[in-house]
């Protein structure tokens, strides 16, 4: 039976001990804290356990982690079998949330707004604990991560977005997010072809804010005027009964309607939404 794994690693050493981000794999496990869906159990695992973490990935086909690609994975390669993540797909929170973005957020920042949970230390502490020898102080901390990611997944999953607080104003801002999502027609496609052949549009999109109280989510019916480079699309809403502006990147799902429509020449009073 394949499983879906949620995973998150603590070290026995920092980036400093070790001579930089370069010698990653030299850092060590001290606990690796795994959530499995197949069996809907948490398990915490010390450095000589690590062989069952082996067993359990060689059977997973999706593994699920906050920046698990540049750090939990190339920290737990020494340990397992040659080519163990080969062939999983891998589910990247913060890769996603940054990407979209254009710079880094952290677990907390995500977890705070959008579960309303907040992280139960950090890194440095565990590492302390370890060398202090509070094993089981690191194993609870590290599956908190864990339950915090899966929570934060799970989340998204369901919503199509995920939340953090603006730096700017402080402000509660989204972050659509397609986890856990077949995509059988990419959306820039869908919309391109709407353009081309005049068809009216059925979005679902993700409000940057929520300016009107009603959720981050919105169903809209759209005609497209212009598809700018920068990803905008200046369009004709029909909820708005007006000319807006849409991100490509917020619309979470596109689908074709019967109905044509003609681009008018005056087309005035753009708004952001």
């Amino acid at each position: 039976m394949s499983d879906v794994l949620v995973i998150d690693v603590e070290t026995k050493k920092t980036f400093d001990e070790v001579g930089g981000e370069r010698n990653i794999r030299e850092l060590g496990i001290s606990v690796a804290g795994v959530y499995s869906y197949a069996q809907d159990a948490f398990f915490a695992f010390e450095e000589h356990e690590l062989a069952k973490l082996d067993e359990m990935v060689a059977v997973s086909n999706h593994i699920i982690g906050f920046n698990i690609n540049h750090f939990d994975i190339p920290v737990m390669e020494p340990y397992l079998r040659e080519g163990a993540f080969a062939k999983v797909a891998v589910s990247d929170l913060f890769e996603d949330a940054t990407k979209f973005l254009g710079h880094r957020v952290g677990l907390q920042a995500l977890t705070k707004v959008t579960l309303g949970a907040s992280k139960s230390g950090h890194g440095l502490e565990a590492l302390q604990w370890f060398r202090e020898g509070r094993v089981e102080d690191v194993k609870k901390y590290c599956l908190d991560d864990v339950r915090l990611t899966r929570d934060l997944y799970e989340y998204g999953k369901k919503h199509g977005h995920v939340l953090f607080e603006s730096n700017r104003d402080g402000s509660i801002r989204s972050i659509p997010v397609s986890w856990g999502k077949e995509i059988k027609r990419p959306v820039t496609d869908v919309v391109a072809e709407a353009f081309s052949n005049r068809r009216r549009l059925a979005i679902e999109y993700i409000s940057s804010a929520d300016s009107d109280g009603l959720g981050f989510r919105k169903s809209r019916l759209i005609d497209v005027y212009r598809i700018k480079p920068n990803g905008e699309i200046e369009a004709f809403c029909h909820l708005r009964n007006g000319v807006r502006m849409f991100r490509l990147n917020r619309i979470a799902r596109a689908e074709l309607a019967d109905e044509t429509y003609a681009i008018p020449t005056d087309a005035q009073g753009i708004l952001f939404i």
